[in-house]
């Protein structure tokens, strides 16, 4: 591994960068010291690109989800989940393109091109690779029996995972939800759920988890609760008001502790791996730097990401700015509750992108401030707030548009930044940070928004039938940012300092179109 760099800081405000980078022990509310304190920072010089290298051993990787990528919709025993039921409704989905499928019936057709998506992984030397089980796959109505054949299919992948070296980082349920369990219980609506849940998850821990190191339960239970059973706009479409949603994110919340209890108890003496929740959120920023404006910031946070995050790394509980608030539309824990619920996480797994962080955020969750793509203060706010978690990236990039091919100039642009925030945040902000996953390895359904953007790695073309992957301009630059482990210095890329010949010629230049 190459040497780090020199910091570029001049040697009197070094000092007080890395006093001002270390935050404190981490309790609630802790994270609102974040804004002033990167409003201190000595500028210019906090904005300059750091020549430098991850630690050794971080972890690169790529993702994607089930009911983005598979396809085969139908095959194999496959049953319907709610996102088969949402894109077959009659009216258009928002955002699909035509022409082109609606949802997610044959999107990539991962199920039937297995090897491909795996050759793209071994082309990019990634140390790991986040994928999703799809529910409805392994048990078609949602509870026993098993599907024999979606079973072998996941056996094939962990199988060809393993020849190849690459970790996998498995979701137990990325929002598709078997279609029975709604039609028979309501979903998450439900007290029922959290226990098929669980025995759901026993299943996969007995079949897989000696193949498995690191389990996430569910990815972004915000937008399962608050899109799928407030204001429906996402699968399964339920108009059930602030009250449902809260009360399925209660469930959520139950579920995932039930899980990692059971993986704790029963399978981590022998599979030895780790178990936690992918929580999404946004970035704010104050309107201006008052107090009340800061305080509304954390509110912010403590409503879409503390929601989730403090019951689990804290005490088992809702943030108290949603309590106060909220009054009689929360659930409440009991103690005994409270009690299971605190510690269920090996490790923070943060997703941060702009369809999960920023399209699907209600704007009145915002209490009037400004969003921002400033991935760096919120490691450091989560690394404030919550104790120093180890924390893993499991998702995040940017997208492009739907019509982009291979030349996706902009999606590196904005991989490059959240990767350089991401090394900002270790080696000047004290903040752990062991893995970093680009969403997605390929090109796929995207949610809401159909097939109107791209967020791959590699390209597909959707109507093409045997759906090739081209591997766009972003593959190499993450391959080479991979094999060199960030950012090293270089000869050619280090500071000159210097005058211009004698005579140089400057000026300006103006140009206008008189309309």
């Amino acid at each position: 591994m190459a040497p780090a760099a020199p910091l570029l800081f001049p040697p009197p405000l070094l000092p007080l960068l890395l006093l001002l980078g270390r935050p404190l022990l981490g309790a609630p509310g802790q994270g609102a010291g974040t804004w002033s304190r990167f409003a201190r920072l000595p500028y210019p010089q906090d904005q300059l690109f750091l020549h430098d290298t991850f630690p050794d051993g971080f972890l690169w990787g790529a993702g994607s989800a089930a009911y983005q990528t598979e396809g085969g919709w139908r095959q194999g025993g496959k049953g319907a989940s709610v996102w088969d039921t949402f894109a077959h409704r009659p009216a258009t989905p928002p955002g699909s393109a035509a022409p082109g499928p609606a949802g997610g019936d044959v999107a990539s057709d991962s199920y039937n091109n297995l090897f491909r998506d795996v050759e793209g992984l071994r082309r990019l030397g990634v140390s790991h690779y986040r994928f999703s089980l799809a529910w409805a796959r392994l048990l078609p109505n949602g509870t026993a029996p098993l599907n024999p054949a979606g079973l072998a299919h996941y056996q094939r992948l962990l199988g060809r995972l393993r020849e190849l070296g690459v970790e996998p980082v498995v979701t137990l349920y990325h929002w598709d939800l078997p279609q029975g369990l709604q039609d028979a219980f309501g979903g998450w609506a439900s007290p029922v759920l959290p226990q098929l849940f669980c025995d759901y998850a026993e299943l996969c821990f007995r079949h897989f988890g000696g193949q498995v190191r690191y389990w996430l339960t569910m990815d972004n239970p915000y937008v399962v609760a608050w899109h799928g059973y407030g204001t429906g706009r996402l699968p399964p479409g339920v108009r059930g008001g602030p009250r449902l949603g809260y009360r399925a994110a209660h469930h959520l919340l139950q579920a995932h502790a039930k899980v990692w209890h059971l993986y704790n108890d029963h399978f981590r003496p022998t599979q030895r791996g780790k178990v936690s929740i992918a929580l999404s959120s946004h970035w704010i920023k104050p309107q201006r730097m008052t107090e009340k404006n800061i305080k509304e910031c954390q509110k912010s946070l403590d409503f879409v990401l503390g929601w989730f995050a403090k019951p689990i790394f804290i005490d088992g509980d809702y943030p108290e700015s949603m309590r106060s608030n909220l009054s009689s539309l929360l659930p409440e824990f009991s103690e005994v509750e409270k009690k299971y619920i605190k510690g269920t996480a090996d490790f923070f797994a943060l997703s941060f992108g702009a369809t999960l962080s920023f399209q699907l955020l209600d704007s009145h969750m915002k209490f009037q401030q400004l969003e921002s793509i400033s991935l760096r203060q919120l490691l450091y706010w989560i690394s404030s707030e919550y104790n120093k978690p180890q924390i893993f990236i499991v998702e995040n990039s940017w997208f492009v548009s739907g019509s982009t091919k291979r030349d996706d100039a902009k999606y590196i642009y904005y991989l490059k930044k959240f990767i350089m925030e991401t090394l900002k945040a270790i080696r000047y902000d004290g903040v752990s940070v062991f893995g970093y996953t680009v969403w997605s390895l390929l090109d796929g359904f995207e949610w809401h928004r159909g097939y109107s953007i791209r967020r791959g790695l590699f390209y597909v073309d959707f109507q093409s039938h045997d759906k090739k992957l081209m591997p766009k301009s972003s593959v190499l630059f993450y391959q080479k940012l991979i094999e060199k482990n960030g950012f090293p210095p270089l000869p050619e890329n280090q500071p000159i300092e210097g005058v211009f010949p004698c005579g140089f010629a400057w000026g300006i230049v103006d140009n206008y179109i008189q309309v």
